[in-house]
């Protein structure tokens, strides 16, 4: 059964985050809100975590996963930026974008996607997301928290708790709902295209 953290959404519980921490650092899967959606998250080398997270969502092995990173310099490290990618990137980051960029050799395999060998890449601006980042000190994979088929991400801290509680080791919930996806944007094609619509204005992309 998952620990489950009730947290303050702009000033979250330290000691809450830190035993968050624990457990993801230890191998586990967490499920955290963003300024977004809930999302399940993991350590990057973390095959179990990322079996059940493949399980919980009925996706195939070569699904485009995000990494979530604190900034920019992380970014760098697992994805390739360019001067027009990161101009980009500066602008819209931290926020409610996801941009698909080439994966660098940094990233294991199995999370890149397959055919263009690329990921998305994300930094959150929700407080808690940001607080466990900066525990762990490191990125991590993440995806949208919703189970099998459904089209709707999970969003209430109650339904939240009762589907995935015995599917992952740890949830961390807020008090407001939080339904929207990112807009994901993809960087590797020429010109840039919007795959997917979500919280992010495309009105103001300038791409």
């Amino acid at each position: 059964m998952a620990t489950v953290w009730r947290v303050h959404s702009i000033d979250p519980q330290q000691r809450s985050i830190q035993q968050a921490g624990k457990i993801l650092a230890s191998g586990g899967l967490i499920v955290c809100p963003t300024e977004c959606s809930y999302v399940l998250l993991h350590r990057l080398n973390e095959k179990k975590a990322h079996e059940k997270v493949l399980k919980i969502r009925d996706l195939p092995k070569e699904h485009q996963f995000t990494l979530l990173c604190s900034d920019l310099s992380e970014v760098a490290q697992y994805a390739q930026v360019g001067s027009a990618e990161h101009r980009i990137l500066r602008k819209h980051c931290p926020g409610p974008f996801t941009f698909v960029l080439p994966a660098t050799r940094l990233l294991p395999k199995r999370l890149i996607g397959p055919r263009r060998k690329t990921i998305g890449v994300r930094i959150s601006d929700h407080p808690v997301c940001k607080a466990l980042l900066a525990e762990l000190a490191e990125p991590v994979i993440t995806t949208t928290a919703r189970v099998g088929a459904e089209e709707t991400a999970l969003s209430d801290p109650e339904e939240i708790e009762r589907v995935l509680g015995r599917q992952v080791d740890g949830i961390l919930l807020v008090d407001e709902e939080v339904p929207a996806e990112t807009t994901i944007v993809d960087l590797v094609s020429e010109p840039p295209q919007v795959i997917r619509a979500g919280k992010g204005p495309l009105d103001q992309l300038g791409i």
